[in-house]
């Protein structure tokens, strides 16, 4: 039935989309007669579509089926554009349908410099930030944080670190370390994560962000997804991390004290 769906899925758009007779599926696709008829027959005989007084039409059956043909149809087309690096993100959590629909970009079909700057975009226009980082390794981003959050208090910012990526900023970075944990920004730290990721809100409307970094932590991508159940998935995530860390002061003072002195 699924390959049916496949092979026939611009009749079942059609056929969703309201009753049509055979002629008009004729005319529609410039398709034989009888191409037609064995393609709605085939439809018929699965229960996908049905035969009423204004012509043939999905059934329920046929239009959740359909749904169903679309979502892989986008995630295919997605796994397409990201040019492999979606294999460098692990095999748990993993939710194929936030990839439905969305933006993927890659440094592999774009230039980095390109890549980085709309992220850095991304970070000047929110009105609210939750973030998730496994590596520090572009200074644009993590300066644009700060400032906005730290200097402008600007940007309403949530976030997650792994025990690396803290340690590299104390150590790279202590005075900014220290104006964080002073200025309040919730920070949380944790052993590790799974991929790194941000849910930027702008004027009420959030956009997550799955960032893909490759096994030495460096930068490869993106896929961006507005769409409520993309956003849920990851804010859920977001949460869940959160709750298990460590607040940025305590982490310090429990594992180097001296970042937090004057």
């Amino acid at each position: 039935m699924l390959d049916l769906a496949f092979s026939r899925r611009q009749y079942l758009v059609r056929l969703a989309d309201g009753p049509a007779r055979i002629r008009d599926l004729v005319d529609a696709f410039e398709h034989s007669r009888s191409t037609v008829n064995r393609a709605v027959r085939a439809l018929e005989a699965d229960g996908l579509v049905e035969r009423g007084a204004d012509g043939y039409e999905a059934t329920y059956a046929g239009r959740i089926l359909l749904d169903t043909v679309d979502e892989a149809v986008a995630v295919a087309e997605a796994v397409e554009t990201a040019n492999g690096v979606l294999n460098e993100l692990p095999s748990s959590p993993r939710n194929h349908r936030f990839f439905a629909d969305a933006e993927v970009v890659t440094i592999a079909g774009t230039p980095p410099a390109t890549v980085l700057s709309r992220l850095q975009r991304v970070v000047e226009a929110a009105d609210r930030l939750r973030g998730a980082s496994i590596a520090a390794n572009d200074e644009r981003f993590v300066s644009t944080l700060y400032r906005r959050t730290v200097v402008e208090g600007s940007l309403e910012l949530s976030y997650v670190l792994t025990e690396s990526v803290a340690e590299y900023l104390a150590a790279e970075s202590p005075e900014q370390a220290r104006s964080i944990v002073e200025a309040g920004v919730e920070v949380s730290v944790v052993t590790d994560l799974p991929f790194a990721w941000y849910l930027s809100t702008v004027e009420g409307r959030t956009t997550a962000y799955l960032a893909i970094h490759g096994d030495r932590g460096n930068f490869l991508g993106y896929a961006a997804n507005d769409d409520p159940d993309a956003v849920a998935w990851l804010a859920d995530l977001f949460e869940a991390e959160r709750g298990r860390g460590t607040p940025l002061a305590a982490y310090y003072r429990a594992n180097d004290g001296d970042v937090l002195a004057p």
